[in-house]
């Protein structure tokens, strides 16, 4: 499936006579959201300076994307936007449902919206959807986007440029490249031949403090295996984050971190951000476990290899249990079809 972006944008913004576009990714945005959006906000601005263009990012942006973003001189994007009585179109990227859409108010009044996606479980919605599975949003920005008009922004913009914010996209959401398919290393070489600088947007990957790493050593001695030893888990309520001032930005990491070790299959984290409401997230490698096929079960989704889940319940210990239960019968039937 191809998208072209330049000519549905245009076809968008000249059909409803706008003059305005507002740029929205989802709560919580980590790399490859601020990416998405910032890669687009200023490659709008560029190539199409008729058009007012705004970017939005809620605060709670990771901390290494939030340099990149504190450091951009053209946009503030953690500001939210000042409409009043305006007719706007919407771009949406990397959120694949409505509920988790930061800015859900400004999509709602929107006259028209366009959603950029590469989540399986995108829900179809916006006038126009282009969701193509991949290992970052950001990575299908880049191909979406005419080239020389791309390169226009490196010559016309100070940094960080628009290349810049996909660049740092793909690297979020593919663990450094860790994860990357041939199409995502074709896209970086491409960004890195237009002139991004490697080591200026992997400063947005070094955010470690000797504190972070202390208190990220604390969370990984509260592991337990579980079932056959192959899932590694770490739970915190309520009550002992505020006792030892763990955030989410101190757990967030961790699921990641427990499947990338050897002996382990599937790590996940629960996260009590507030009383009796969870936040769960799940890694695997998305073939010992599908954790977007898991955890549709329970509300929640993203991909394969990475997924979450928000739940309310006063009864984490059941809810874990179930889905302990549930990875017991999705095993069970991966063996079946591979026997």
């Amino acid at each position: 499936m191809t998208f072209d972006f330049d000519k549905e944008f245009q076809n968008m913004m000249q059909k409803h006579s706008l003059n305005t576009v507002i740029l929205l990714g989802h709560l919580n945005p980590d790399g490859d959201a601020a990416g998405s959006v910032m890669g687009l906000a200023h490659y709008i601005k560029v190539n199409y300076p008729q058009y007012r263009v705004i970017p939005y990012l809620e605060y709670t942006l990771d901390k290494g994307p939030k340099k990149q973003v504190k450091a951009d001189r053209v946009f503030d994007p953690l500001t939210k936007p000042d409409i009043t009585d305006e007719r706007y179109a919407v771009i949406v990227c990397d959120t694949a449902v409505l509920s988790r859409l930061i800015g859900k108010e400004y999509y709602e009044c929107a006259e028209t919206s366009m959603v950029i996606d590469h989540h399986a479980s995108n829900e179809g919605y916006g006038d126009i959807n282009y969701t193509k599975i991949s290992e970052a949003c950001a990575e299908n920005v880049y191909y979406i986007l005419d080239q020389a008009k791309l390169k226009k922004t490196m010559i016309s913009e100070m940094k960080p440029t628009a290349a810049d914010y996909i660049y740092m996209g793909i690297l979020h959401d593919t663990g450094c490249l860790s994860r990357a398919k041939m199409s995502t290393m074709q896209a970086v070489t491409g960004l890195l031949e237009l002139g991004v600088e490697h080591s200026y947007v992997m400063q947005t990957m070094h955010n470690d403090t000797l504190e972070s790493l202390q208190t990220r050593a604390g969370l990984l001695e509260r592991a337990e295996r579980l079932l056959d030893g192959k899932i590694a888990c770490v739970c915190v309520s309520r009550a002992e984050s505020e006792a030892e001032g763990i955030g989410y930005e101190d757990i967030h990491p961790i699921s990641g971190i427990l499947r990338d070790c050897e002996d382990i299959e599937l790590g996940f984290t629960m996260y009590e951000e507030e009383e009796n409401r969870w936040r769960c997230s799940f890694r695997s490698d998305g073939k010992w476990i599908n954790v977007n096929e898991l955890l549709k079960k329970f509300g929640g989704g993203g991909h394969a290899a990475a997924a979450g889940v928000r739940k309310r319940t006063n009864n984490m210990e059941k809810f874990r249990q179930d889905i302990l239960e549930e990875i017991i019968m999705m095993r069970k039937n991966i063996k079946k079809e591979r026997a």
